[in-house]
């Protein structure tokens, strides 16, 4: 008896290794220590970025930017605490974004706004160039 061999065994690799990529790449925007998930859109003249970033303070966020790009930091910590008659539960949840984004054109760097409500980020910023500064967000 003769045997067959398959001739597609690279594709299939491939196919299994792109799904395993992918499969990362959901861990990191759910797992913490992932990257920050951000919309970039343009509107009237402005570059608006918006980033996601729930259980998060405002003071526990630090932005710089400059007419190039934009670097989005957080470190938040949780602590849960549940007591009962027969266990005692004690968690301790610590979640780090981290993000570096090129502007998709030269931005007025002294033009650049940031806004935080409801675990939305919403950085604004005018398109053309000049001094990076830290960001204060509102």
């Amino acid at each position: 008896m003769r045997r067959l061999r398959r001739r597609d065994d690279v594709d299939v690799m491939d196919q299994m290794q792109k799904m395993f990529e992918e499969m990362q790449q959901i861990g990191r925007n759910i797992v913490p220590g992932g990257h920050v998930p951000i919309d970039i859109r343009e509107e009237d003249g402005e570059i608006v970025v918006s980033a996601d970033m729930p259980g998060i303070e405002k003071d526990e966020i630090s932005l710089t930017a400059d007419e190039k790009r934009l670097k989005i930091t957080a470190e938040g910590k949780e602590e849960i605490k549940e007591e009962n008659e027969k266990y005692i539960r004690k968690e301790r949840n610590r979640r780090m974004y981290s993000r570096t984004i090129e502007w998709p054109r030269k931005v007025n760097a002294d033009t650049i706004e940031a806004s935080y409500e409801d675990g939305v980020l919403q950085i604004k910023a005018e398109t053309e160039g000049s001094e990076g500064r830290d960001i204060e967000i509102n």
